[in-house]
């Protein structure tokens, strides 16, 4: 049994440090205004804000730059097309449709082999790849 409650305080450390390094900036600015004397929330929460708005700003531009490399993910149900943007090869060589008096005829001549394309094994993120920028 204690090797069971010593397992789980061991597991659960890393969640504790994980969450003191999230509010890190909230501890910042109590020492900074000295919260514990004055008690000042709205010194506390100008001040948690400046940090709050710099991470903000932080995270736009990386989704900026993650939507600048991979133009895909700006439109709905286009994230997971790796042959989006790109120019599309058409199963068929050629093919032709006929009207007659008594009905219609098409024919289709369809390529032997297609080949892989559209980056099927590539990652998803392009961000890496020096093709993408442009």
């Amino acid at each position: 049994m204690e090797k069971l409650y010593a397992i789980i305080i061991v597991l659960l450390l890393p969640i504790q440090a994980h969450a003191d390094d999230a509010n890190w900036y909230i501890k910042h600015c109590r020492e900074l205004i000295k919260f514990d004397d004055t008690k000042n929330w709205s010194e506390l929460a100008s001040c948690t804000s400046v940090y709050v708005n710099e991470r903000q700003k932080q995270k736009a531009a990386d989704y900026r730059d993650f939507l600048r490399a991979n133009p895909r993910y700006k439109y709905p149900g286009q994230s997971l097309n790796k042959c989006f943007g790109k120019p599309r090869e058409m199963p068929f060589e050629k093919s032709k449709l006929s009207v007659s008096e008594t009905g219609m005829s098409a024919e289709i001549w369809y390529k032997d082999k297609l080949p892989a394309g559209c980056f099927e094994n590539a990652s998803w993120d392009n961000r890496d790849n020096d093709n993408a920028r442009r």
